[in-house]
């Protein structure tokens, strides 16, 4: 029997404010900051934990994982022009002109974009998977932010059926 690694399928991360929902849930792109050592790469999907915050101000958004989509592609960018750069090529650029204003332009004004390293997944349609959603607590002890980021799809219905 040979031994191997666990796979990554699930990565999971919180998403709390305005901007980083509406890209996810209408632009299909998530971005975080880029961490060495993150198996974030090798991940097959992406899920959100939306926090309370989020959940309060947006009806049909709940607090916990509900949501899922496949990832199509991680990029590692470095600056606001890279990151341009790459959604012209990945989205094309009639879709990045069409959506700079309502995606974009609150991304380039909501974060710092001086020497810093970033993940961005950019992803497939997000699917309603867990109804009522994964709590956090299911998950880890506590109530602070997603302490793990790597799920597999066995943990995540485990905890939804608790």
């Amino acid at each position: 029997m040979v031994k191997r690694n666990p796979s990554v399928e699930i990565y999971a991360r919180e998403i709390n404010n305005e901007v980083t929902l509406a890209l996810f849930l209408r632009a299909q792109i998530y971005g975080c900051h880029y961490e060495k050592s993150s198996r974030l790469p090798d991940a097959l999907y992406f899920a959100p934990h939306f926090g309370q915050r989020i959940a309060r101000n947006h009806p049909g958004v709940q607090v916990g994982i509900s949501y899922i989509a496949s990832i199509e592609r991680v990029e590692v960018i470095e600056t606001w022009e890279d990151f341009l750069q790459r959604v012209g090529e990945i989205k094309n650029k009639q879709w990045l002109n069409n959506n700079f204003d309502e995606f974009l332009r609150p991304l380039r004004k909501n974060w710092n974009w001086h020497q810093t390293k970033r993940y961005f997944v950019f992803l497939s349609k997000p699917r309603l998977v867990f109804n009522p959603p994964v709590l956090k607590l299911k998950l880890q002890k506590g109530k602070g932010f997603l302490g793990e980021h790597y799920f597999s799809f066995e943990r995540l219905f485990a905890a939804w059926g608790c």
